[in-house]
């Protein structure tokens, strides 16, 4: 058994691996701490902490979103002296949007009257000081993602979330939980993370005093494509939703959700995978190794395919049973698990599409990118209106989703052929031969040979 497990030591190990595995201790710790809040806290509160924890993912993903990926772009694959420059500038544009978010909710707390609703209260009061504290830990977070470091940042994000749920559940213990106290768990915890990663040398802040004006500004330029994308792709995500709403009602837009949210363990890889990839793409990239860039894409989104493809047959042929699972047996008569079946066939297209978008953005063209993901939110929302139109129920919104995926990933194909030498097929091959070789490996690590005896003399 020992020698088992050393066999399989090094693919525990590997970025892959931290990646996923600090994605899905993320999503199900988040899921543990909101379980046990519903229990502690009334229901006019939960709802206030959620609407909070939403608008600060929101602030959040904006700063990611303009950051993230141009940072990783120009740090991964340079030298000692071009990456502290690109740290340093990093952290002044960070610290700005930081500032300046901050800053907008600081002055709508003053404008705000004293009977102004409970949610949007605790947010202004408390997302300046929130925002603030996360600042070192996301530029940690950027810094150990370009290093391919995911072991850190795995380390980081159970530090922040076993933390806060010790926090809660020590409040749940004592009977002494409240909003507040949750509130204070929660900026303590995100403390102890930035404090932890400033001290441990993760934040690159010694690399401020190497910043240059002229690297925020290349920063800066490559950011605002990319938060628009990220703008765009949120809007393509809640767009279904807000015509469901408005068109169809509460109801239907509860069946919809079910089915999607079954979608996750589609994302959690894809988020996973994407994120192992940039720094080493971006790396390629800052060689002008361009053919080894084609190559990578392609094994990467090929590979991911292959894996995805036996979850993606075997929901198509079970969908009812994820439905009972999440929603209860009460579902199973509605159109959730046809809608599912409709929206996870999709998903075999997922992670070419997704890493045609990384592969232009990791090429300078983040506004291509840009413009990829507006065409598929234009053609998003046309396509809901004349499938809600005809059909009076979601499996409209679901078939919308079909002609959504191909515009975007046959228009983002083009525009990334221009760039690379690369095809679709040349990905599925790619991505069949590694897994092959995959395959192959963990067959040899399972294979414990015998260990040696000496000769009887």
């Amino acid at each position: 058994m020992l020698q088992l497990f050393a066999r399989f030591t090094p693919c525990l190990r590997s970025n892959q691996f931290l990646s996923l595995a600090g994605n899905v201790a993320a999503s199900g710790l988040t899921v543990v701490s909101v379980s046990v809040l519903f229990r502690l806290l009334p229901v006019a509160e939960v709802g206030a902490w959620v609407f909070f924890l939403s608008m600060l993912g929101l602030g959040e993903a904006f700063r990611a979103g303009f950051l993230t990926t141009a940072f990783i772009r120009a740090y991964a694959g340079t030298g000692a002296a071009r990456a502290k420059e690109v740290i340093g500038s990093a952290w002044v544009l960070a610290a700005l949007i930081t500032a300046g978010l901050g800053g907008l909710c600081l002055l709508a707390a003053l404008a705000m009257p004293a009977a102004a609703n409970p949610s949007v209260a605790l947010f202004v009061q408390w997302f300046p000081l929130s925002f603030a504290l996360t600042l070192p830990g996301f530029v940690a977070s950027c810094a150990q993602q370009a290093r391919q470091r995911f072991g850190r940042l795995l380390a980081l994000r159970l530090l922040t979330q076993l933390t806060f749920l010790a926090g809660v559940g020590t409040l749940g213990l004592l009977h002494e939980a409240s909003l507040a106290r949750v509130v204070y768990s929660h900026l303590g915890a995100t403390a102890l993370s930035s404090v932890a990663a400033l001290a441990l040398g993760w934040t690159g802040l010694s690399s401020l005093r190497h910043r240059s004006a002229a690297t925020v500004r290349e920063l800066a330029h490559f950011g605002k494509y990319s938060v628009g994308s990220y703008i765009g792709s949120y809007l393509l995500r809640s767009s279904d939703t807000l015509l469901i709403t408005v068109l169809l009602g509460p109801a239907a837009l509860a069946v919809y959700n079910l089915a999607q949210r079954f979608l996750e363990i589609i994302e959690i890889p894809l988020r996973s995978v994407t994120a192992t990839a940039i720094p080493a793409l971006s790396a390629a990239f800052n060689r002008h190794d361009r053919a080894g860039l084609a190559a990578l894409l392609e094994r990467q989104a090929g590979l991911l395919t292959w894996a995805l493809l036996p979850v993606i047959v075997g929901t198509v042929l079970l969908a009812e049973v994820p439905i009972a699972l999440i929603g209860g047996r009460q579902y199973l008569g509605t159109e959730a698990a046809n809608v599912l079946r409709l929206s996870i066939s999709m998903a075999v297209l997922f992670p070419l599409d997704r890493f045609t978008g990384v592969a232009l953005d990791v090429l300078g063209r983040p506004h291509l990118n840009l413009l990829k993901v507006l065409l598929m939110l234009a053609v998003n929302v046309a396509g809901d209106l004349i499938g809600i139109h005809f059909t009076h129920s979601i499996y409209g919104v679901a078939l919308a989703s079909l002609p959504t995926i191909l515009v975007g990933f046959g228009f983002g194909f083009q525009l990334l052929q221009r760039e690379l030498p690369v095809r679709a097929s040349g990905m599925l091959r790619a991505g069949w031969v590694a897994g092959r070789r995959l395959l192959g490996s963990w067959r040899g690590r399972l294979v414990v040979q015998p260990s040696a005896t000496l000769p009887v003399s």
